[in-house]
């Protein structure tokens, strides 16, 4: 596993580097990981399209012809303060910054359809969008829907792209019982990372459209899950963050 420090919208990789992307941006205006005035998510919504969009170019670069990115992201609704009101002014948890949700172009409190506004922006930049997977998290969200006003949230979608007409998908790879656009697995449980990605999501993806020795990237690492699942997968994994959490293991 190789993990190094850099910004997903400049990536230190020649043209071509990779055979597959798994990994899950920043999600609009719902915490803040860091202090950096570059953090992707922290932005107004058009900001945080526009930051998706130079994403978009640069994964498009260092993916090889015939390669996959699979990218797991989740809406935001305008003004709703963050995750449950945590990170607003005068709130904070320890050891947690303090900031205010963004600024948005719609009305308070509905929806900003920000992953499909994001897939745009990706199919703009020269991606097939190939696929919508909506992810059963089989759990709703905490909050309280008397004050919503609207059912649960227990989904989150992955969408999958391809860099051109002519790629791999190994369609015999796809889990028994789940082999349409709907995926049943419940998130990680809690760690030290404030968004933890769960082993399963790459341990589905990446073998779906790569094979062993294949490098794999995640250009928001985190905790680099996507890259130690790879590792385990016999490929070799890659990953870049502004921030990085822990040290990587042997």
């Amino acid at each position: 596993m190789i993990v190094v420090t850099a910004d997903a919208r400049r990536l230190p990789y020649d043209d071509g580097f990779f055979h597959a992307i798994v990994t899950s941006p920043p999600y609009f205006g719902l915490r803040r990981y860091g202090e950096s005035d570059t953090e992707i998510g922290t932005e107004d919504v058009d900001g945080y399209l526009a930051s998706m969009r130079d994403c978009a170019v640069e994964w498009h670069r260092v993916l090889a012809d015939g390669g996959v990115l699979w990218l797991n992201i989740a809406d935001t609704a305008s003004g709703s303060g963050g995750a449950g009101g945590d990170y607003n002014r005068g709130g904070g948890k320890e050891g947690k910054p303090k900031w205010r949700q963004g600024k948005s172009d719609r009305a308070p409190m509905q929806w900003l359809n920000v992953p499909h506004r994001v897939v745009e922006e990706f199919v703009a930049a020269g991606w097939l969008y190939r696929a919508c997977v909506v992810w059963d998290k089989e759990r709703l969200r905490p909050e309280d829907l008397n004050h919503a006003r609207r059912p649960g949230v227990s989904h989150e979608f992955l969408f999958m792209f391809s860099k051109g007409r002519d790629y791999r998908f190994f369609a015999d790879r796809l889990p028994d019982g789940e082999r349409g656009s709907v995926w049943r697995f419940p998130p990680v449980a809690k760690t030290n990372h404030l968004a933890p990605f769960p082993e399963e999501l790459p341990r589905r993806c990446i073998p779906l459209c790569t094979e062993p020795g294949d490098r794999v990237l995640d250009p928001f690492s985190g905790s680099h899950t996507t890259a130690r699942v790879a590792d385990a997968l016999g490929r070799r994994g890659y990953g870049t963050d502004i921030y990085v959490w822990d040290t990587p293991p042997d």
